[in-house]
């Protein structure tokens, strides 16, 4: 019985620890898995952003941000892709000015703009080894690490 057990023991640390390195083998480590675009954040970027930096878009904005590809960029990058469309959402350089005065239509609401910063603001990743938490206060994010 007791040689039963001793068996069964290392088994189980045998499949553990393969469960535990099998991310890490098959690429998929916290920080490389992807964050699918919540379907309000994805719907503001159809009717504003994917004209130019979707599969159809020209070659110079999707070499800077394509949204096909999104699934293809790891948290890491996503996160900084994010921040960036939050960025240049805010500061007016996007979209461009040329498409602001020809489809005015494209341009987000400032409620559609602070909506996209918090989802950017919530894929910021574990920095340190400790976990950013995020509150927003008026137009000011704090950040506290806990």
């Amino acid at each position: 019985m007791k040689k039963l057990l001793r068996i069964n023991g290392i088994l189980w640390l045998i499949a553990s620890f393969v469960l535990a390195n099998f991310q890490i083998a098959s690429g998929q480590t916290k920080e490389d898995q992807t964050t699918p675009i919540p379907d309000n954040i994805k719907k503001i970027f159809q009717s504003s952003c994917m004209q130019c930096h979707g599969s159809n878009g020209k070659i110079l904005p999707r070499a800077k941000l394509d949204f096909s590809k999104w699934a293809e960029y790891g948290a890491a990058k996503e996160a900084e892709k994010a921040s960036n469309i939050c960025s240049e959402l805010t500061d007016g350089s996007m979209p461009p000015k040329s498409i602001r005065k020809s489809k005015p239509e494209l341009i987000p609401t400032k409620e559609q703009t602070i909506l996209i910063c918090k989802w950017a603001d919530s894929l910021k990743l574990k920095e340190g080894g400790k976990q950013l938490q995020i509150e927003f206060t008026r137009s000011v994010t704090v950040f506290i690490i806990t």
